[in-house]
């Protein structure tokens, strides 16, 4: 099979030659050292596209997902103050004089051992008026789009890799706590609902233009649509699941169905991390049609009982657990790589991917091993 053909296999619910793998994309790439390793070892000179500047994993390399066996290939909204950041041969951005850099949305960002951490709280003090005078982000500034429906129509066109859209930024829950602060904004959920509600339309109106930007040219060629926001913790919801279900369900619905108004084909792809498994009925209901990482040292995220339960109605996309394989022994990895094969694979359904990002602290051993036997113990009979 063709990597699509094997793709959108996968996605119907049936079983292709084996289990797809995806690389580079939301939750499935590596932070920039790691990427810079990867380079090293295989003597790959071919430059990185910078799409997420002010993220630990900063960078995109056809070449380097290409060696490592991906069946997909992305495409993203570029950051729109691209050209006044400078970076280093480490792939950090320069800083400012007091260690931090800003972006478009206000936030300030250090590095600190090579992980992106944002430091203020833009809307700490706000009232709901202050809502409407902010500076946002303007979805269609210039360069955002800079090279985008060409690479999309190359990729469809020209190759025979699923094309899988890129989340436009944060989610509209992690937007609006970024903005707030954590525990302000958990309060507000709370006791402070007015503003919490028109503090999350104003984020789901952003998100929606700017999804508007990255498909309105482009939908007719993607398979996957990628969204993303956090909602779960090691232990459980961020949040009760009525109070998911009355903020965070019909914004998630509304955004869902402006995908597929400008993508009618493609699938649904839903980041969110951690412990989640009562909300993932409503996740289907409203339209996801892909979970990911699929943590499963969370609670009740167990692989097995989640296929066992939603496996007809809903694909899963990560698994290998980050926490503790990939950066374990090899004997390790390869018992857990076995393992999820084992829970996720039958019946199709099932990209295989680590549960976030590939950190600095995995070795480069465990990663060339990661990608050879998620190739062999991913093979249908």
């Amino acid at each position: 099979m063709t990597s699509r053909e094997r793709v959108l296999r996968a996605l119907s619910h049936k079983e292709p030659d084996r289990v797809p793998i995806d690389i580079g994309g939301k939750a499935c790439n590596m932070t920039s050292k790691t990427l810079f390793r990867i380079k090293d070892h295989f003597g790959i000179t071919s430059d990185d596209i910078w799409n997420r500047p002010f993220e630990s994993a900063a960078f995109y390399n056809d070449e380097v997902v290409e060696r490592l066996g991906s069946d997909f290939r992305h495409i993203f909204l570029m950051p729109s103050d691209l050209e006044t950041l400078q970076k280093g041969d480490d792939g950090i951005i320069r800083l400012s004089e007091d260690g931090t850099i800003s972006n478009e949305w206000g936030f300030q960002y250090k590095f600190i051992d090579g992980m992106s951490t944002i430091v203020n709280a833009p809307l700490a003090e706000a009232e709901i008026s202050d809502i409407a005078t902010y500076p946002w982000p303007d979805p269609k500034a210039p360069g955002r789009t800079a090279g985008l429906v060409e690479r999309a129509r190359h990729l469809f066109e020209e190759t025979d890799y699923a094309v899988e859209a890129r989340a436009v930024s944060h989610g509209f829950f992690e937007l609006s706590h970024e903005l707030r602060g954590f525990e302000n904004f958990l309060m507000d959920l709370y006791i402070n609902k007015d503003f919490a509600h028109t503090l999350l339309d104003k984020m789901l109106e952003i998100q929606m233009e700017m999804y508007s930007v990255l498909l309105q040219n482009t939908g007719k060629y993607v398979h996957v649509v990628q969204t993303a926001d956090d909602y779960g913790m090691q232990t459980g919801l961020l949040m009760s699941p009525e109070i998911w279900r009355e903020f965070m369900k019909p914004r998630r619905k509304a955004l869902n169905e402006h995908i597929q108004s400008l993508a009618p084909q493609a699938k649904i792809f839903h980041h969110t991390c951690g412990s989640v498994y009562p909300i993932i009925p409503d996740f289907i209901e409203i339209g996801i049609d892909i979970l990911n990482p699929v943590q499963p040292l969370a609670t009740d995220m167990d692989p097995g009982k989640l296929k066992a339960e939603f496996g007809d109605e809903i694909c899963f996309h990560g698994a290998i657990d980050q926490q503790e394989a990939l950066p374990g022994t090899v004997e390790k990895l390869d018992e857990e790589i076995q393992l999820r094969m084992q829970q996720l694979k039958p019946g199709g359904g099932y990209i295989v991917a680590p549960t976030s990002n590939i950190q600095d602290d995995v070795p480069l051993e465990n990663i060339l091993f990661y990608y050879d036997a998620i190739k062999r113990y991913g093979q249908y009979e």
